[in-house]
């Protein structure tokens, strides 16, 4: 992969070495491609754009359902020398007009033509217009295969679209010299080859399902096995069977999908399933709770899963995918640090586990090869060791900018430098993640952080855990206050009176600040993205225009500025 010149070239050389190419777990059953089969069909789907009119350079929409036929467009797609543009699903309760609107937007955004789809999804887009040629993915391949486009490292690949947790979705633009930089510098980190067996259920249109599994696994040469996010989350189950099904070496998935597997491990609902042959499964794409990593460790425990095996990472988009990795082998590193030292301070002071304000963080590793990490202060300048600031990545996998976004561009990218608006600290060359700027709540001087706000929150019986959000609101004499919704299982409006005045009361006594209002709605109404990440600021704007479907509330809503 590192000597190829495109992403098609760096894919086509880890598959000629792979064992047994691209499983794809649907429901009508397993369907297999060979490393022969895969590339066949792929340069027939490149012939089928092609003759769509599809030249080199040309932006194609893709509707990313995890399907076989998924795969061989975005594949066809490269080799065609086009750019893939990989778009959402429609969302649960998502109207056919607003998925049609969306997709309009996106397509509009970066000046895609043609979109590609699963055929069953076609009505729902049948209204959008002229100027866009839509096809049916299970009719695209041709008959003959094409000659793959030559492209250099410098041109576009990919326009990534953001998931906007907490703004509109940006197209991250990444050539194919980003991102093999990036799939080659997490493959040397983990060790990734024709030895290894990988299990995704990440979304295709996410970049850690799409570069992290699709791209970097078939690119190093390792038998990949797909299932659809649909599965998952109707069958938590099915991902950890289908690694021990298949003997998965490397697996992935973010902090609240290990949350609900040990449930499943927990209640049995695994049978005889064997683990044992895990020797990576990476948690990202949203934070990540130390407590559910050691719940997953005991869990595991009996299925054959090794306590190594929890693989932390941290990366985003817009350095394709991967900033910094732990060593692998090794058990992840945790932190205990003083939670009033980092709100007050600004600094990560170690603190003994069982503190009255401990706070523990987990170490998320260094940077991967070529990648540079450095925190900054407010004002630019570099901060020390073990103190707080914004996270800053430079190196060769760094998007080219937000296309048609010149400003969000300027924003992001300054003197070489990604500003993240991660905030963290780095201890012995460890990066550690705090929190969001823009997600920081302001109290009494202390510099509050929603997630410890909200796993606080999770705790209290009746709550789902990983289904809490916490914002603050400026009240109109200028002061801030905590208000935290959360999703409740409880259809007794008193009983869930009674959960929601409990979470105000633990709140207050571990975080020592009152909440001045905790709503609770119904299981599955929280605001999310199409990857499942909370949408804080939309749930802010859905509080303060009382579209909330409250079971019950307590304290005092707050009336914004």
């Amino acid at each position: 992969m590192r000597k190829a010149s495109n992403v098609w070239e760096g894919i086509m050389s880890g598959v000629e070495r792979s064992r047994r190419g691209l499983i794809i777990l649907e429901e009508e059953g397993e369907r297999a491609y060979s490393p022969r089969e895969l590339a066949k069909q792929a340069l027939r789907a490149a012939e089928g754009l092609a003759q769509l009119g599809v030249k080199p350079g040309d932006r194609v929409g893709i509707i990313a359902q995890t399907t076989a036929h998924t795969v061989l467009t975005l594949l066809g797609c490269w080799a065609a020398g086009a750019v893939a543009v990989p778009l959402p699903l429609p969302m649960r309760a998502v109207d056919p007009a607003s998925f049609m609107e969306q997709s309009r937007r996106r397509l509009e955004k970066v000046g895609a033509e043609v979109l590609a789809l699963p055929g069953a999804f076609l009505p729902l887009v049948s209204g959008l217009g002229e100027g866009f040629r839509l096809v049916a993915m299970e009719e695209l391949p041709a008959g003959v295969e094409a000659s793959p486009v030559p492209r250099g490292k410098r041109e576009v690949a990919l326009v990534q679209f953001t998931s906007g947790s907490t703004s509109d979705p940006r197209g991250v633009i990444l050539t194919h010299g980003n991102i093999l930089a990036n799939a080659c510098a997490i493959a040397e980190k983990v060790g990734a080859g024709p030895r290894d067996t990988v299990v995704s259920w990440m979304p295709l249109y996410h970049d850690m399902g799409l570069i992290g599994f699709l791209i970097t696994a078939l690119g190093a040469g390792c038998s990949l096995v797909l299932m659809s996010p649909q599965r998952f989350v109707a069958d938590p189950s099915l991902w950890m069977r289908a690694c021990g099904e298949y003997r998965a070496t490397i697996t992935g998935g973010p902090n609240f999908a290990y949350a609900l597997s040990t449930r499943v491990m927990r209640s049995g609902g695994l049978g005889g399933t064997d683990l044992s042959s895990l020797r990576l499964a990476l948690n990202g794409a949203e934070p990540i709770d130390p407590q559910v990593l050691d719940e997953l460790v005991e869990a595991g425990a009996e299925y054959g899963l090794q306590p190594e095996v929890p693989y932390p990472v941290y990366g985003l988009a817009e350095v394709t995918l991967a900033v910094t990795f732990p060593e692998p082998g090794k058990i992840y590193q945790k932190d205990h640090v003083s939670r009033r030292g980092i709100e007050e301070r600004g600094e990560a002071l170690p603190c003994a586990p069982d503190g009255p304000d401990a706070r523990c963080l987990v170490s998320l590793g260094r940077p991967l090869r070529g990648l540079e990490v450095r925190i900054v202060r407010g004002d630019g300048t570099p901060a020390g060791e073990r103190e707080v600031g914004e996270v800053c990545v430079r190196g060769p996998s760094l998007m080219q900018g937000y296309w048609g976004d010149a400003a969000a561009t300027a924003e992001a990218l300054r003197g070489g430098w990604l500003h993240t608006g991660d905030l963290g600290y780095l201890a012995d060359g460890n990066l550690f993640l705090v929190g969001r700027i823009k997600d920081m709540v302001i109290i009494g001087g202390r510099n509050l952080f929603p997630e410890d706000v909200e796993r606080c929150a999770e705790r209290v019986e009746g709550m789902r855990k990983g289904n809490a959000v916490a914002f603050g609101v400026t009240t109109r004499r200028g002061r801030e206050r905590l208000v935290l919704v959360g999703e409740t299982r409880l259809s007794c409006p008193q009983a869930a009176l009674e959960t929601a005045r409990a979470v105000s009361s633990l709140v207050r006594e571990e975080i020592g600040v009152p909440v001045r209002e905790v709503v609770l709605v119904p299981a599955g109404t929280l605001p999310k993205t199409s990857s499942g990440k909370k949408r804080r600021f939309l749930c802010r704007e859905l509080y303060l225009n009382q579209k909330l479907q409250a079971i019950a509330r307590s304290g005092a809503p707050v009336m914004a500025n």
